[in-house]
This record gives C-alpha cells, sequence and structure tokens, in this order.
C-alpha cells in the first residue's frame, strides 16, 4: 500500500487541485523507475509558514486511523471541508473524505478497482447527497457503508506512524524480557510522544538486547539471530548520524534500566543531548513499534511502514540533519515517508526522493508545485536558493545597506549623486566583515573601470 495522491475541494488553506506522489526517481533515465538499490520512499513537504505542511500530514494521519488533530486544525471549517486521498494496495484505490461533510463523525473511505473511472464524481454526488460513504472491494464484490480508515491489514501487513521532531525521549521502567504492549492506531498516529510511547521504546530495547545476548551465547559468535541483526542496523544507524559509536545497553542495578553509549560515555536517555533525544523518540519508536506488532517477524524493519514525520530537524546540528533521513531511507528500505521541513540540510541530502514546494497565491490560497526529483548533485546553498526562494544572504539590517549602496551607484552612474557618496557608504558597509569588505572592493573597482570607459568614448 502507498499514497499515490491527495485532492482538495473546499479543504483551506489549499485551493482545489490536486497534488501526486510519484515513485521513487531513478538517479539516471526514467524518472518512474525504483531507485538503484532498495530505498525508503521520501516526499519532502516545503514551503512557508502557513502553506499546509503540517496539515497534509494530519490528513494522512486522519485516513489511516486518527482524524483529532486535523479536526482541531480545521475547527468550523470541518463541515465543509472535504479531501481525496488515493492510496492503492493490490487492486483497489482507496479516496478519503474529509469529514462532517460525509454526514459522519469520523473519516470515511471508497474503495474502487484500479482504474476505474467516475471516481471523483460518485464522491461528490455522495457528498451532495450525505448519505454516508460506499465501500466497494473488488475481490470480495461486496458493498457496505463504511466509517472508519482504510484497514491496510486488508492488502499485507503494514504500519502506519506519526511523529513530531521536536518530542524527545524519556528514561522508563522497563521488566526482563517483559512482553510489549502495543498501541492502538490511533496512538501510532499522535505526533506528539505520551509517557506509553517511552515505555514501549524502552522495553522493546531491554527485550532485543535481551535476545540478542541469548543468541550470541547460543550462536558463539556467528551471524546473530533476529535480535542481533535489528540491534546492529539501528544502532549503526544513529552511530552514522551522529558520527560517535552508538549502543543501547540493559543495567540491572539500581534498578533494570536502559543506557546508552556514546562514544566514551555512558549515559541513561534523560542525560542525552536534546538532538539525540528527539532521533532516539521517533528512530527508535519506529523500531519498537514494528517489533511489538511482528514480534514473529524475522525482519520487522522491512516491514512496509507509511512514516508521518513533522519537522525532524528539530533540536538538530546542521550536521546531523544532513544524515537523519537517509539513515532512515536505509534502515527502512520499504517505507513510504512524508517529511514536513523548512531545513536545507534535510532536503539537501535526500538523494533519491521527491520535492513538493508549497505556495500561497495573493489571497492565501495554497497551491503544490509539480514534484521535483531530489537531485544528488544539489547542494544546502542550491536549495535557499532554488527551493526555498531565499535571495538574501546577509542580515537584514546589512541587505538593508546593500540596497541602498545599488541605489546610490545606480545614480553616480546615470550622474545624480557623487563617486564619495557611494565611497562613504561602502567604508561603512565594509567595515561589516571580512566578506563584505572583498564585496565593496570588486563593486568600486568594477565602477572605477565603468567610469574610466565612459570618459574614453569618443
Amino acid at each position: 500500500m502507498r499514497i499515490q495522491a491527495v485532492a482538495f475541494r473546499g479543504f483551506a488553506p489549499f485551493a482545489d487541485h490536486e497534488i501526486e506522489f510519484p515513485v521513487v526517481p531513478a538517479t539516471e533515465g526514467d524518472c518512474t523507475a525504483p531507485s538503484p538499490r532498495q530505498l525508503g520512499e521520501v516526499h519532502l513537504l516545503t514551503g512557508q509558514n502557513g502553506t499546509g505542511k503540517t496539515r497534509l500530514l494530519s490528513l494522512i494521519s486522519a485516513a489511516c486511523g486518527n482524524p483529532t488533530e486535523l479536526l482541531n486544525r480545521l475547527g468550523g471549517a470541518a463541515d465543509s471541508a472535504c479531501a481525496f486521498l488515493k492510496m492503492s494496495a493490490a487492486d483497489e484505490v482507496g479516496i478519503w473524505g474529509s469529514l462532517e461533510a460525509t454526514g459522519l463523525s469520523e473519516s470515511g473511505m471508497i474503495l474502487y478497482p484500479a482504474g476505474e473511472a467516475g471516481h471523483e464524481e460518485f464522491w461528490m454526488a455522495l457528498l451532495a447527497s450525505k448519505q454516508g460513504i460506499l465501500y466497494h472491494n473488488a475481490k470480495r464484490e461486496s458493498r457496505g457503508v463504511r466509517n472508519n480508515a482504510f484497514d491496510m491489514q486488508s492488502a499485507k501487513a503494514s504500519l502506519s506512524l506519526a511523529f513530531r521532531g521536536t518530542s524527545r525521549a524519556m528514561d522508563a521502567q522497563i521488566v526482563a524480557m517483559q512482553p510489549l504492549s502495543f498501541g492502538t492506531e490511533r496512538e501510532d498516529l499522535l505526533f506528539d510522544r505520551s509517557a506509553k510511547e517511552d515505555t514501549l521504546l524502552c522495553q522493546s530495547m531491554s527485550n532485543l538486547k535481551f535476545a540478542a545476548a541469548m543468541e550470541n551465547l547460543r550462536l558463539r559468535g556467528g551471524d546473530g539471530g533476529r535480535g542481533v541483526a535489528i540491534t546492529s542496523r539501528l544502532e549503526n544507524a544513529i552511530s552514522s548520524v551522529t558520527g560517535r559509536r552508538f549502543a543501547f545497553e540493559v543495567h540491572p542495578s539500581p534498578e533494570l534500566h536502559i543506557k546508552v553509549f556514546w562514544g566514551k560515555d555512558s549515559m541513561r536517555i534523560a542525560e542525552l543531548p536534546d538532538g539525540l533525544r528527539s532521533i532516539i523518540g521517533w528512530l527508535v519508536s519506529c523500531i519498537a513499534k514494528l517489533d511489538a506488532k511482528f514480534p514473529e517477524h524475522p525482519n520487522p524493519l522491512d516491514i512496509p511502514l507509511l512514516l508521518l514525520l513533522d519537522e525532524p530537524e528539530s533540536h538538530l546540528h546542521p550536521a546531523w540533519q544532513r544524515k537523519l533521513i537517509p539513515a532512515a531511507q536505509i534502515l527502512f528500505p520499504n517505507s513510504q515517508m512524508f517529511i514536513a521541513t523548512h531545513s536545507p540540510f534535510v532536503i539537501s541530502s535526500v538523494n533519491h526522493g521527491w520535492i513538493h514546494i508549497l505556495r500561497a497565491n495573493a489571497d492565501g490560497q495554497v497551491v503544490a508545485d509539480k514534484p521535483r526529483p531530489c537531485s544528488p548533485g544539489d547542494t544546502y546553498l542550491d536549495v535557499v536558493s532554488d527551493i526555498l526562494g531565499i535571495e538574501e544572504w546577509y542580515d537584514p539590517e546589512t541587505e538593508h545597506l546593500l540596497a541602498e549602496f545599488r541605489s546610490i551607484r545606480k545614480d553616480v552612474i546615470e550622474g545624480r549623486n557623487s563617486v564619495d557618496h557611494l565611497r562613504s557608504k561602502a567604508e561603512v558597509i565594509a567595515a561589516r566583515s571580512a566578506s563584505l569588505s572583498n564585496m565593496m572592493a570588486r563593486e568600486l573597482r568594477q565602477l572605477d573601470r565603468l567610469m574610466v570607459a565612459e570618459v574614453a568614448e569618443p
């Protein structure tokens, strides 16, 4: 199952249009081909504040089982808001319609055989009649009213999770080899963490570490088993992001608890830097939930995963921002990730994925640009200019001085001001930094050459 597209009808702040989510492009040739190695599919949502990035994540979360955050964001507009979320699963396509306009209290779903025409017209007619939502399964050829979200388990084992980058992991009490208590779909799709999340995370890591230790004893240095494979992949991913060796350990005293070895230091989770705790807060939580949901699966990290991330760059230095999402793509190779971000370092770090730029017009209505494939050659400076649309390089005060300089320079060339006035302004700017000093020297040399050329003309 994967999200194919979303279409909006009266769904503020979006204009009535559709956003497509293509498959991951290849590095060369056909943009619809899969990437050379198996990597998680990434869709980066970016744009200025108020362009609906988090609202779009909330819409997907609602379609997958938790409409709470979306309803809170829509407020009174929930009575008329409508959106279609097209999802493919085997030979089915799902369309999710929101919310009170359906006559239902929660989200609903229409499922059609892939390729069947006219589903949007049928949906709009259904909304007009407010008779509820028809469910059609091509395999069973049955129809009925369905009020709940799309049951992804009907297609194959998968999981949908949502996280906010500002949330941070905490310590929690654990018990030796305690069975895991898995949360509900609604809890998995809450962007903000709860205490239950920390308990699941710590208990899962404890169980996996115990399992890995027993596997090592039994296999005596062999390739290891399930616990070894999962913990090794996780710890290697976090080590690659932070640049230091990272590992979880279970300590028995004074009470059983999880500790983290990071570099040469041994710390409890609460003692870790906020950036590392935010990474643990969602990256390790994904593994804990996959482990809890699929305890018999030999490699739950390969389970299809729909992952919603709201600003995962929070608390992170740019050096870590550059490595985080590529590490997650490797760690969860069968995932589809939707990531709302303002970070040029996150955007430029993804080589295989898509960039969706959301823009608001003068009336405040938001439309998405055509999806751009991520480029392996883009720098964060390219992203700042081309994707985020920021042309200024200096602080606002310096930019104001530079604008004044350019205005005076134009007047000097056209004979309406003196060169001395321009040089005086250049001295003020040059005193601010070495780079500005070099810039002003180049500008004045260029002006001198231009003035000499004008004098030399017959």
